[in-house]
């Protein structure tokens, strides 16, 4: 089985983590196999990084910054997008640049995405979403932390790509306080199905050149990175390429409640990403949105007027 699962065309593919954090880094298997396969290659993420402190990177306007291996933080301790330049840089002796969004709404990241297509040659942009809460329609029983994810879907949506895609792993490990329903995921994949919106499954493969070199990367990164700095969502992508079964420590912070990783956690969805977009009862009051803020406050409007559904497991 393939990291990813479909034939993308010629030109140039952006792969951009969805909400913040490490899901780029989520992304990076997809990252690997499409440079075996001989596509340029570019990273973006929707960031967490304290940007304004960022030193030794390139502005492209107000809302996307460019950095290398170089850049550096002038306060504070959280930058992952430069750990990954760095890993390029010392471990494949590559000069990679990686793309930093900042946390805005719909249309600015949009533009991003767009300034990028056109600057970089992109034909196809894979929104990947460590998790699954960018699935969600906003009337399932808990949304997990869906602001971010949805901006991202919709921005990627709404993009001029020629192909857009959105997709997750770390299936059964959203949330280590247990309250996001899995079983709701895997109904908005089966809506997706209908939609024939559906485009296969991937894995990462311990032995394969792609899942070494992914392994060696979260090894590495993890290492330059304090105990707590480090990604959970990760951690049980890394465990699961490693073979892990059932509750599992992958982080101080999971001690009390570790999140329950299988062979389903290293599977890698793919939808087009206008299906997913549309799923959401939200879309069309957030896809003109500017701000974080806007996002959150459509979704809330609309649990406030839709019959939340109640909580489901699943039944096998």
């Amino acid at each position: 089985m393939q990291v990813l699962p479909l034939n993308l065309p010629p030109g140039g593919v952006l792969v951009a983590g969805a909400g913040g954090g490490f899901d780029f880094l989520c992304g990076l298997p997809i990252v690997l196999e499409l440079e075996q396969r001989g596509h340029d290659v570019h990273v973006a993420n929707y960031s967490f990084t304290r940007l304004p402190c960022v030193r030794g990177g390139t502005w492209h306007g107000e809302q996307l910054l460019e950095i290398t291996a170089d850049a550096q933080l002038a306060q504070g301790d959280y930058f992952p997008e430069q750990l990954l330049a760095r890993w390029y840089r010392e471990n494949k002796a590559i000069e990679k640049s990686l793309w930093c969004l900042a946390q805005r709404g719909v249309e600015p990241t949009r533009r991003s995405y767009d300034y990028l297509i056109d600057r970089l040659g992109i034909q196809t942009v894979i929104c990947i979403d460590g998790g699954v809460d960018g699935l969600f329609r906003g009337d399932e029983w808990d949304l997990a932390t869906p602001s971010m994810d949805s901006i991202s879907v919709m921005a990627t949506s709404l993009c001029q790509a020629s192909q857009r895609i959105y997709a997750c792993t770390a299936f059964g490990t959203e949330g280590t306080e247990g309250k996001v329903s899995h079983a709701q995921a895997l109904a908005r994949m089966a809506d997706l199905v209908r939609a024939d919106a559906f485009l296969g499954v991937g894995t990462t493969v311990r032995k394969s050149h792609v899942g070494r070199d992914f392994l060696d990367a979260v090894e590495t990164i993890f290492g330059w990175l304090p105990p707590l700095r480090r990604s959970i969502v990760v951690g049980t992508l890394q465990a699961a390429a490693l073979g892990a079964y059932g509750p599992t420590v992958v982080h101080e912070k999971t001690r009390d409640r570790p999140p329950w990783v299988s062979p389903l956690t290293a599977l890698i969805w793919y939808f087009e990403a206008d299906a997913v977009a549309h799923l959401k009862l939200f879309y069309e009051s957030s896809r003109r949105s500017t701000t974080v803020h806007e996002v959150a406050d459509a979704i809330e409007q609309i649990r406030s007027q839709t019959s939340i559904q109640p909580y489901e497991s699943i039944p096998i």
